[in-house]
């Protein structure tokens, strides 16, 4: 125990803050998969749920850092250190929004609440790029040169990147169509990342345990959202099927491989397109509730689920298919760590 404590943390706030962050995921996906509730209502034990996590950020900045990135082992660095914070309180933003104001920012598809998603998206990003021209470096992306064990196959390397890529950019789609409990439960692997990677520099875990606990902390966000959609109530459900409709417009308009030649002529490299025109045309969703009935609309989603899932693990076939990171991929820290 006395590893994970540093003199540098003044009254040990951040070793608890991130304790008290842990028992907290805890309970939420607790309440979601055991009473199928998401528990976050609007007072005083929410605002100070959500408080917790702003602080944990926060408090992170005391500490340290190596200016130069260390490539052989996961290890925080100082433009992963702010990406973290960035996309961490996008998520929070959306999971505040969706529990104080359930309405506007969940059922309704209005204007201004549009207009706020783009900003939150798009602003995460620009904050993102701003941070990496300060402190990091365009080529090197945290997902595309995460070390990886020495023996790890060039087809579990490939799996890994692309299931990273994917779950990061429906991340930044719950972050603003995800009721509260989901858009805030992307953030357990945003902050999982960090953990892990400190549990590392002190000498506690090795990479292929940073990737191992990562990899769940990701996967347990689609449990999450079929639990969603099928539980809890109705602008649960749709709000569900409006990110993974996001994801998938965004994970076409984004990833190399996917990409067709129309696309590549609209979008060019740029996400900023790409997720305007994600968060703009997710709301068709709503349209085929209108037209189609409820049944055959949710095997829409879950044939887009389940063939998205399929071309991942093909990567586990054909590693040569998955490209080489360009410079402006989506994976950029945390979202690179965690979304889009």
């Amino acid at each position: 125990m006395a590893k994970l404590l540093s003199h540098h943390d003044k009254y040990h706030m951040h070793a608890m803050l991130g304790l008290m962050a842990l028992l907290h995921f805890a309970y939420r996906f607790a309440m979601l998969f055991l009473w199928r509730q998401d528990s976050f209502q609007p007072g005083v034990w929410a605002a100070a749920s959500y408080a917790i996590h702003i602080l944990l950020h926060i408090t992170s900045f005391q500490f340290l850092l190596p200016k130069k990135r260390l490539l052989t082992k996961p290890m925080i660095w100082p433009e992963f250190r702010v990406h973290n914070a960035i996309f961490a309180y996008r998520n929070l933003l959306g999971a505040i929004l969706g529990t104080w104001f359930p309405d506007w920012w969940l059922r309704d598809v209005s204007f201004t609440s549009t207009c706020v998603k783009l900003a939150i998206v798009l602003g995460a990003c620009k904050a993102a790029d701003m941070a990496t021209e300060r402190f990091g470096d365009k080529e090197v992306r945290t997902t595309n040169a995460m070390p990886y064990p020495p023996s790890t196959p060039l087809r579990v390397e490939s799996f890994a990147k692309h299931f990273y890529a994917k779950s990061q950019f429906a991340a930044t789609s719950l972050a603003v169509f995800g009721c509260p409990v989901l858009a805030f439960g992307s953030v357990l692997a945003i902050e999982a990342a960090s953990i892990l990677m400190t549990l590392v520099r002190k000498g506690l875990i090795e990479a292929h345990t940073y990737h191992v606990v990562y990899g769940l902390s990701l996967f347990a966000m689609f449990p999450a959202i079929v639990v969603s959609i099928h539980f809890l109530d109705a602008s649960a459900q749709i709000g569900a099927l409006r990110a993974l409709t996001a994801t998938a417009f965004a994970v076409t308009l984004r990833m190399p491989d996917l990409q067709l030649p129309l696309v590549k002529r609209l979008c060019g490299s740029s996400k900023y397109m790409a997720w305007a025109l994600a968060i703009l045309l997710a709301p068709i969703m709503d349209a085929l509730q209108l037209v189609f009935s409820d049944q055959l609309v949710l095997l829409i989603a879950y044939l887009g689920m389940l063939s998205s899932a399929g071309d991942t693990v093909m990567k586990l076939l054909h590693p040569a298919v998955v490209p080489k990171a360009t410079k402006d991929t989506d994976a950029t820290a945390p979202e690179r760590a965690i979304g889009g």
